[in-house]
């Protein structure tokens, strides 16, 4: 073997294991990216601009990293040892993180408690404190692509393939570590093991640079060719300067369109396929595993062809035009989302998001590589061009992704916001072929089918692909009143056709179904409501968090407390309430009442006061972020924000939970609070939490029920009489833990919970809940104060718990084989034989009377009915 050959061998086997680190740097980028963005958010909040904020920072440091890994690399006689030194740093800084991050919060929070700094001031400090914390690991992060791409181009003919080599497989990395990370590592290891594994692959990349590093040698690097030169030697073809300019114009924008478009395509997807944190997922995974395709497409062809410009302008073109024909499929989606079974629906989401996004960021992806041969000038730089290049897209990303979620999709909405991103791709497109000497004939059928197609998209899309996708969840029978697209997410209120008198409407939150205002929501909004009504203590300051349509908070503005503090994290939700002024009572122009634009969690952070009773109403646990409402850190947060004697009152569904997870909510609940007990409504369970023993008042939540107004509302949801109301109670303490032994306790650090919700969505699993609770029924006299009653009070309620007790044996029926289930029937009418008064089971055998007749009606059988 002559030494040519064996030098050829030798670096190919080098290259081979140099893209094995980059796909393993790649994995370990998106696996920090994941985790600290999690962990920062819970200091944060979960606003967008706080995940913005920090998503920011992560790509800034990248663009940062790889202007300064360039510079760096063409000085370098070792640029595979500088990444191996620079991969041991990335994993010891994440043990740094781990260690640093519960410090910078205490500082953060302290400074913002000293100052009582406004909300902006608050995000401001966080996002110093996270480029403290992301700032340097970020940017050895963006600077290992431009080192490594100085260490593999020996020869200007394989640059294209090469970089764009290392490009691809560190992206293909980056799906490994999204895909893993989302689906395993976090629910089954936790942000900590999680955090590291990565350490752990980080430095054994980087010794392993380093030994190979050693024994290969230093790579000459020949010196600086004369940056004054107009033409720069570019492999077997000279780089017009101008076509330069437009490549890199080209490449700035496609990152600045790529990202908006981004933000875009998850508002509409997660409207699809539900916020879960698998559909996000599915998402992120999709579209990187497009960019990986497309540039490794393109890192095939790039050395085959001197028609960069050309290639690059016609693959800017295609993302433009096949985001455009996305308008005319995304309404078609919820069509496609059959089947019940969990493994079937996360299975069929991935396919759908890989199909949809695949065409337009596979045409992304092409662009690196095309770049690279169409820009990027004599070898003696290639690290600065590569890092230039590189930095210049994702600075634009870093704009994209804020305009596109702050000024597009506000003020135009996904629609017009697509339509804009796409003119601004298929001109930037014609312009670089414009300037690529292209043969007239080629530059002006580029113009004319771009138009075409264009054109062609938007006769076939519908007039607003957001109210489009509208259909695919929205009841037939119902119709939208109400729609906004704002920065938190999509909000929308519908109303059945035949009620247009304010009632039973639904609040909708990124397509979910937030709040209902149908008879058995409200009924649970009441009883939340005036919980902290019925304890032997002083009810004066509340907070209630998660204001949604403001049904709970309406209730509790119609007692005599001195302040309430309402938090919502959407203006856009706060905007819809007066539609549900016939059952939220016109909270919002009701005194008393101090309305907050925050996340609840931030707002418990920052926030110095203390409450004599907290609430929430988050939404559903299946929901990406709100498992931080369920964790022991949260509760922590809550019991500190306690007056002395406080309350804490967490809900807890049935609905879309299996009774281990429901167990271990309760577990966690009550590994907080010292002294706690539950109520329960429908299939819905109300946690009371406090450090001072509780206690139940009968004679004072006598007088605070009796309150007119408060009354009223009482009487409309069949909560008629205080005895309704205390026997609503269902377990003590003893009771509680009895229940949620064998539970397991959530933490911020691992939010198993999260990532089991989801697939307990069709999983029809409150049966079996109350199965498990059944047994742990606790007569209210256990904890009544004796001398808040008379004799005849004591046995109102002895009776009405026993009716209840009897009701909750036919909810099982009634949730198990529907409400016009035979024994679920006999079950509410043998409650009724203990207490004619047992509200409970009239309200169920109402149920099931209105169903009968709508059942019946329509087949003529009017003596029945």
């Amino acid at each position: 073997m002559s030494p040519s050959t064996e030098n050829r061998f030798r670096f190919a086997a080098i290259f081979t294991l140099v893209l094995a680190f980059f796909f393993v740097s790649g994995a370990c980028g998106l696996l920090y990216q994941v985790v600290w963005t999690r962990k920062l958010v819970l200091l944060f909040g979960t606003t967008s601009y706080a995940v913005s904020t920090v998503l920011s920072i992560f790509f800034l440091g990248l663009g940062v990293g790889s202007l300064w890994g360039g510079r760096l690399a063409d000085r370098s006689t070792r640029p595979l040892a500088v990444y191996g030194w620079f991969e041991i740093i990335i994993g010891a800084w994440a043990l740094f993180f781990l260690a640093s991050i519960t410090w910078g919060e205490g500082l953060v929070v302290a400074v913002l408690r000293a100052f009582d700094f406004s909300r902006g001031v608050g995000i401001v400090l966080r996002a110093l404190m996270a480029a403290v914390l992301l700032f340097v690991p970020v940017t050895l992060m963006g600077a290992t692509l431009p080192i490594l791409s100085r260490y593999v181009v020996r020869e200007a003919q394989g640059r294209g393939f090469r970089i764009g080599a290392l490009y691809t497989l560190n992206t293909f990395g980056a799906v490994a570590g999204c895909f893993v990370t989302g689906f395993y590592l976090i629910q089954h290891l936790g942000y900590t093991q999680t955090t590291l594994l990565g350490a752990a692959a980080n430095v054994a990349v980087g010794l392993a640079a380093l030994v190979i590093a050693w024994i290969v040698g230093p790579t000459t690097v020949a010196p600086e060719p004369d940056a004054s030169a107009e033409v720069i030697p570019t492999g077997s073809a000279p780089v017009d300067p101008r076509v330069a300019y437009a490549a890199i114009a080209a490449f700035a924008i496609t990152g600045f369109s790529g990202l908006a478009l981004e933000v875009i395509w998850t508002r509409l997807l997660t409207i699809v396929f539900l916020g879960t944190t698998y559909a996000y997922t599915a998402m992120l995974t999709s579209i990187l595993i497009g960019i990986a395709l497309g540039s490794a497409v393109a890192s095939l062809i790039a050395d085959r062809t001197r028609r960069h410009a050309e290639l690059l302008g016609a693959a800017v073109i295609l993302t433009g035009i096949c985001s455009a024909f996305m308008l005319w499929r995304f309404p078609a989606l919820p069509e496609m989302l059959s089947g019940s079974r969990w493994e079937d629906a996360i299975e069929r989401k991935f396919w759908l998001a890989f199909v949809t996004l695949v065409p337009a960021t596979f045409c992304l992806g092409m662009t690196f590589p095309l770049v690279i041969r169409a820009a990027s000038g004599a070898l003696q730089r290639i690290g600065r061009d590569v890092g230039f290049l590189y930095s210049a897209n994702t600075f634009g990303g870093v704009v994209g992704a804020v305009v596109g979620g702050y000024l597009l999709l506000p003020l135009l909405g996904a629609h017009l916001s697509i339509v804009l991103l796409v003119v601004l791709l298929v001109l930037t497109g014609v312009t670089v072929i414009a300037t690529s000497g292209a043969a007239p004939w080629l530059k002006n059928g580029a113009s004319i089918l771009s138009v075409f197609l264009f054109i062609l998209a938007w006769l076939l899309g519908p007039v607003d692909v957001s109210r489009a996708l509208d259909a695919g969840y929205i009841p037939t029978d119902h119709e939208v009143i109400h729609y906004t697209e704002g920065v938190e997410g999509t909000v929308a209120v519908s109303q059945p056709v035949d009620k247009p008198d304010g009632t039973d409407r639904v609040l909708w939150i990124n397509r979910v179904q937030a709040t209902t205002s149908i008879e058995k929501g409200v009924k649970m909004n009441r009883l939340q409501g005036v919980l902290p009504l019925l304890f032997d203590r002083d009810v004066d300051e509340v907070l209630f968090m998660c204001f949604g349509s403001g049904i709970t908070c309406g209730t509790l503005a119609l007692s005599d407390f001195e302040r309430i503090d309402a938090v919502e994290i959407s203006p856009d939700v706060l905007a819809a309430a007066p539609l549900f002024e016939a059952d939220n009572l016109g909270v919002i122009d009701r005194e008393g009442i101090e309305f907050h634009i925050d996340d609840g969690r931030n707002y418990l952070l920052t926030t110095d006061h203390r409450y004599d009773f907290i609430t929430f109403e988050p939404m559903p646990l299946a929901m990406a972020g709100v498992s931080t409402f369920y964790t022991r850190e949260y509760y922590e947060l809550c019991r500190a924000r306690l007056a002395p004697r406080g309350m804490v009152s967490q809900w807890v569904p049935l609905h879309s939970l299996s009774p281990e997870v429901v167990q271990s909510l309760v577990r966690t609940f009550i590994e907080v609070f010292p002294e706690s007990c539950a109520f329960f409504i429908n299939a819905d369970l109300f946690l009371i939490g406090s450090d001072d023993p509780l206690q139940l008042d009968y004679a004072a939540a006598q007088r605070r029920l009796a309150q007119p107004e408060l009354r009223a509302a009482l009487d409309k949801v069949l909560l008629r009489d205080v005895e309704e109301v205390i026997a609503s109670f269902i377990m003590d303490r003893p009771a509680l833990a009895a229940f949620a032994e064998g539970g397991r306790i959530m933490t911020d650090d691992r939010p198993w919970a999260e990532f089991e919700a989801p697939k307990l969505v069709y999983a029809g699993k409150v049966p079996d809940s109350l199965a498990l609770i059944e047994p742990h029924q606790t007569s209210p006299l256990t904890i009544l104060a004796g001398d808040s009653m008379t004799p005849a009070a004591r046995d109102a309620i002895d009776r009405r718990h026993r009716a209840h007790v009897t009701d909750l044996a036919a909810l099982q029926r009634y949730y198990q084989a529907g409400p016009m289930d035979t024994r679920a029937i006999a079950g509410f009418l043998r409650s009724l034989e203990i207490d004619p008064k047992d509200w409970n089971a009239r309200y169920y055998l109402e149920q099931d009377a209105e169903r009968q007749l709508e059942r019946m009606i329509p087949w003529e059988e009017y003596e029945t009915a």
